[in-house]
């Protein structure tokens, strides 16, 4: 039995070790490339790309943060998580906040402005809750179940419903504006196709008549 339970706890570390790395090489790869094709000067001016932007700027710092971290402290024996209050604070904190924050441009630039608010406001509790016991921790009892109800509810159901909502919103809205885009160019052919038709009889009037 001692035997197997060695032999999980190997596998388990070696997924744990090469996992994050995975994450945190492709993770990091992705947003760059997100972040260069959204700073293209066709988009700059698309109050959805600046969206994607500001989305992907913190996708990579919640890779980067929140993966490497768990990295050094799971793989490289770091104790900050065990010693130092304001590092177990800030970092529960930012893990948390952090992933919440993924019209005109003027109005692009506002509600971002309110999402980030919100998101890093929703989280503060956490900066009071958590601390050394004896490692970094939750603060135990009736808090304990609230910061677990806080992270299903509003970092798991609300948080990846509202993404679900507007990614499915944004799809249809897309639908809606090529259909739209095909009904223009068809009128605009059937104009184009009638005004030729009505040159061509005036020219054939004019001739007939000389």
């Amino acid at each position: 039995m001692s035997k197997e339970v060695s032999e999980i706890e190997i596998v388990t570390d070696a997924v744990s070790y090469y996992g994050q790395i995975i994450v945190l090489a492709f993770g990091t790869f992705g947003c760059i490339c997100n972040f260069i094709t959204f700073r293209e000067s066709q988009l700059r001016k698309n109050s959805c790309a600046f969206y994607f932007l500001a989305s992907t700027l913190f996708d990579l710092l919640s890779i980067i943060f929140g993966v490497s971290t768990r990295f050094a402290a799971d793989h490289f024996d770091s104790n900050l998580h065990r010693s130092d209050r304001v590092y177990c604070k800030i970092r529960a904190y930012l893990v948390s906040a952090i992933p919440l924050v993924s019209i005109q441009m003027k109005i692009a630039y506002r509600a971002t402005a309110v999402a980030i608010v919100v998101s890093l406001l929703s989280c503060s509790h956490i900066l009071y809750s958590y601390d050394l016991r004896p490692k970094c921790a939750n603060m135990p009892g009736p808090y304990a179940m609230f910061d677990g109800m806080f992270v299903v509810v509003w970092l798991g159901i609300i948080h990846h419903g509202l993404m679900l909502t507007f990614g499915f919103t944004t799809v249809m809205n897309i639908r809606q504006a090529k259909r739209r885009i095909a009904v223009h160019w068809q009128t605009v052919g059937i104009a184009i196709s009638s005004s030729a038709q009505s040159i061509e009889r005036k020219k054939y009037s004019i001739n007939h008549s000389e």
